[in-house]
């Protein structure tokens, strides 16, 4: 089991709904697992899964799998990386944390609209 996939360095904000704050730095090798890129989103970095209330039956805000994939999703886009580049490896995160292909895949397409829909409206 890699660090990325065991790690589990993060937690519930008090007094919130559904947001989280890594204890500690997180660590991801861009574009394939142990690529010379490699992102690190910092311990104290606040994240959350942008999952609408109605469709929280399908996919909870709280899903650790999930949590640490939208951690990266969100960095990813902070830092200034387009919407379809950060999808792309919130679909890695998926992957390397247990969530199976077909799913992985649903999600990616999922945040894909979801960000860029969002983004196109607020420009």
């Amino acid at each position: 089991m890699s660090g990325f996939s065991s790690f589990d360095y993060f937690e519930h904000v008090p007094g919130t709904r559904k947001t989280y704050v890594l204890t500690q730095t997180l660590r991801w090798h861009i574009g394939c697992k142990g690529s010379d890129w490699l992102l690190a989103v910092e311990a104290g970095t606040v994240f959350d899964i942008s999952v609408p209330w109605t469709l929280e039956w399908l996919q909870s805000p709280h899903d650790r799998r999930v949590l640490l994939a939208a951690a990266i999703h969100d960095e990813l886009l902070k830092r200034g990386h387009d919407v379809a580049f950060a999808s792309a490896e919130f679909r890695r995160a998926l992957l390397a944390r247990g969530c199976s292909p077909p799913r992985a895949w649903a999600l990616f397409t999922a945040t894909l609209i979801w960000t860029a829909f969002g983004r196109f409206f607020r420009a």
